[in-house]
């Protein structure tokens, strides 16, 4: 077995202890197959750093926006260490949308189906990506009308997906840009 070797350590900064949790009420959604593979790291380019500063589509491919309203999203990862030896990280995301139209409701039944990544918007204005590389599917949808009249009425949506590394971060120059740049591959 090879020697697997840290070679760093992580320090908190003051600014580290003034994090807010959560997520923005958007984020965006891409077919996988859409990206260009033959650019770059299988259609991103990765800086020095590790960040995702651009992404490549094929012709028909872009971010498909998605709103919400506050506190509805979120994304993170949980370490998968199985009895084999092998060790992957398995990325999770949480929607909830306002599903109101028979459109509304196509875009759902498209998803069960679709290999997708999703970027989420932190509350820190960082852009996340979940399942780059090996695609995240629709786990769980659930939907209820409730029995009273403050009852969640969105459909709650579970993706999940396997991969090698913990989710990407996405990163060009500042907030600002990125955002501009993210906006730009929106449909």
């Amino acid at each position: 077995m090879p020697d697997c070797l840290i070679t760093n350590g992580i320090v908190a900064e003051c600014e580290d202890l003034r994090r807010v949790g959560g997520v923005n009420k958007r984020f965006w959604a891409f077919n996988l197959n859409q990206l260009d593979k033959t650019v770059g790291t299988n259609g991103y380019t990765i800086d020095a750093n590790g960040y995702v500063t651009a992404m490549a589509f094929t012709v028909y491919g872009c971010l498909y926006k998605f709103e919400s309203q506050q506190q509805s999203h979120s994304g993170g990862y949980t370490a998968q260490v199985q009895a084999g030896g092998n060790k992957f990280f398995q990325h999770d995301v949480i929607a909830k949308i306002f599903n109101t139209t028979p459109e509304d409701d196509e875009v759902i039944e498209e998803l069960l189906v679709a290999d997708i990544g999703i970027i989420m918007e932190t509350n820190n204005q960082e852009f996340i990506l979940y399942g780059g590389f090996n695609g995240m599917r629709l786990s769980e949808g659930v939907q209820n009308s409730g029995q009273e009249s403050g009852s969640d009425t969105t459909s709650t949506l579970t993706f999940q997906g396997q991969e090698k590394d913990m989710p990407k971060r996405v990163y060009s120059t500042d907030y600002a840009t990125t955002l501009g740049i993210i906006q730009g591959y929106e449909c």
